[in-house]
């Protein structure tokens, strides 16, 4: 969809049926693909189901394609549904171990601070990752609350915000504002509403025209009644002043995402505002495979080859491909 003169485009996405929030956004002066990745997990004691495994191609080829032709590759954190694994799992990500160094070759990469304000995991991760692709690649920025200028377009990253709650162990992510005269995208993963009120009041600070958000994960048990209060009322104050809110991610991981959404579509609606998903946004029906697995796997039965993929070890699933 074009906003003014910045083309934003929606690749990958809960909605679209994979774990991700992967967006390519190009102005007169430069394009920028924010995580290119996707995956899928085990759900409700399942494997994922076929159309979820189709989906996911899909989803890669469509985030292949605008790795040839962005500018910027750009890595708000390093989860796998964020940044392609440099290792071959065909269970999950439908990766393989050479994958992610060949879609580098010659890219400008800003990414994820790998030294400061960043949990064990993800420092392992970024270090691999930088690692991998240093020898490919033409360069590599660490972007933590750093602004970068093309001809018109600016981009600016945020300081590291919490992934979810305030301190929370899944460690931090950045944000970034793509603006081109005066018009501003604002890109946020995993911020999980926001829950953060700090995360908040610096959103509504970067007044932006379009807000692509990760909504709260409501599927998890450990979700507090809090943050989730927290998450709708954070939500809400972005409805009231953003004229279009993209929401997806984690919080479409649960089949009843849009009765909890209503309350924010509402405000929306009322500002005269609008509340959309990624896939709603690009003007495609929403596809919430995995909110959806147990009936996927009543109303279009796998294959017995597929079902015995599914039964075989781990290790099997990761080195194999899912017959589809």
């Amino acid at each position: 969809m074009n906003i003014d003169e910045i083309e934003v485009s929606p690749l990958a996405a809960e909605s679209f049926g994979v774990r991700s929030l992967c967006t390519l956004v190009r102005t007169p002066d430069v394009s920028i693909l924010f995580d290119p990745s996707a995956a899928l997990a085990k759900r409700y004691n399942l494997e994922p189901h076929p159309d979820e495994y189709l989906a996911l191609q899909n989803s890669l080829e469509r985030i292949g394609i605008a790795m040839e032709v962005a500018d910027i590759i750009s890595i708000s954190h390093y989860h796998y549904d964020h940044v392609r694994p440099g290792f071959t799992n065909y269970l999950y990500n439908l990766s393989t171990q050479n994958e992610r160094k060949q879609s580098m070759v010659g890219k400008v990469v800003f990414a994820k601070d790998n030294r400061e304000n960043i949990n064990s995991s993800q420092r392992r991760r970024a270090f691999f990752f930088q690692k991998d692709i240093k020898p490919v690649i033409k360069e590599i920025q660490w972007v933590d609350g750093r602004q970068f200028v093309f001809g018109d377009t600016t981009i600016t990253y945020s300081q590291p915000l919490p992934h979810g709650p305030a301190g929370s162990a899944l460690g931090y992510v950045l944000a970034t504002t793509v603006e081109y005269r005066g018009t501003r995208i604002l890109f946020a993963p995993d911020v999980q509403g926001p829950i953060v009120r700090d995360t908040l009041s610096y959103f509504l600070s970067q007044e932006p025209l379009v807000a692509i958000i990760g909504g709260p994960p409501i599927y998890l048990s450990n979700l507090s009644k809090g943050e989730r209060e927290s998450a709708l009322y954070c939500l809400s104050n972005l409805a009231a002043v953003i004229p279009i809110l993209v929401v997806d991610h984690h919080i479409m991981r649960d089949s009843k995402w849009d009765a909890w959404l209503r309350p924010v579509t509402s405000v929306a609606e009322e500002s005269g505002n609008q509340t959309t998903t990624m896939a709603r946004f690009s003007g495609q029906d929403n596809r919430c495979l995995e909110a959806g697995r147990m009936e996927l796997y009543k109303s279009s039965p796998p294959s017995d080859e597929f079902l015995r993929w599914t039964q075989a070890s781990e290790e099997y699933k990761i080195q194999n491909m899912p017959p589809l």
